[in-house]
């Protein structure tokens, strides 16, 4: 009578079938999978610019006035003399803003280095809150506009004109340029990139520009 079961060939043939069969399937799996975190994290990145744009922009509408500069109670630009950064904005006079250490309605956005070629967007409210806003940021820059001296469209104010006077001070005695009394309009621009490594090849970095008109500037400015 023959024995029943199966020959070592046959069970090498088996397997071989099955090893194609779970490879085949898997081909198939995994890019769908990728595909799917993809699509995800492209909509969480949409999500997190919008965020940061929409903060930004509220802020620049109800502000009365701008500086290219860190402003505050902590490390405060002016104090070292340094009057521009092209990543660097705050915002004076915000309503919804507490009152920081010194005195004044203030709020700054700024780039701090997180790691090698990335960045984190931080909040800074003028007294002793520094947080972090946003994580890998590629890149943040302002730029300002506001009327030429001969009048018509605004045109953008170059930084030089920032920074060499004539020098006036505010309501709390900070010294800046009087050219800031210009600015109308600020256009930010604001890049990020995807929150995983092993998705940038699918999920490009997005970039939004924005040109925020200053509601509540003075009509004496």
């Amino acid at each position: 009578m023959r024995n029943t079961g199966f020959s070592i060939v046959e069970l090498l043939i088996a397997s071989a079938i099955t090893m194609a069969v779970v490879g085949a399937v898997l081909a198939v799996v995994n890019p769908a999978q990728l595909m799917f975190r993809a699509q995800g994290d492209a909509a969480d990145l949409h999500q997190r610019l919008r965020a940061a744009a929409d903060t930004v922009s509220a802020d620049v509408r109800a502000a009365m006035a701008v500086r290219p500069y860190r402003v505050g109670a902590m490390r405060d630009d002016a104090a070292i003399g340094v009057y521009y950064r092209t990543d660097t904005l705050t915002v004076l006079g915000v309503p919804s803003t507490p009152l920081s250490l010194d005195g004044s309605a203030s709020r700054t956005y700024y780039l701090r280095s997180a790691a090698p070629g990335t960045f984190q967007l931080m909040q800074y409210d003028g007294g002793l809150s520094d947080l972090p806003m946003l994580d890998h940021v590629v890149r943040l820059s302002f730029d300002y506009f506001g009327p030429a001296a001969s009048g018509g469209p605004l045109v953008r104010l170059e930084p030089a004109t920032l920074v060499d006077g004539p020098w006036i001070e505010d309501a709390e005695q900070r010294t800046f340029d009087a050219d800031l009394l210009r600015v109308r309009e600020v256009r930010a621009s604001l890049r990020l990139e995807s929150t995983d490594p092993w998705l940038r090849r699918l999920v490009p970095d997005e970039e939004i520009v924005l040109h925020i008109a200053m509601r509540n500037i003075p009509e004496s400015e």
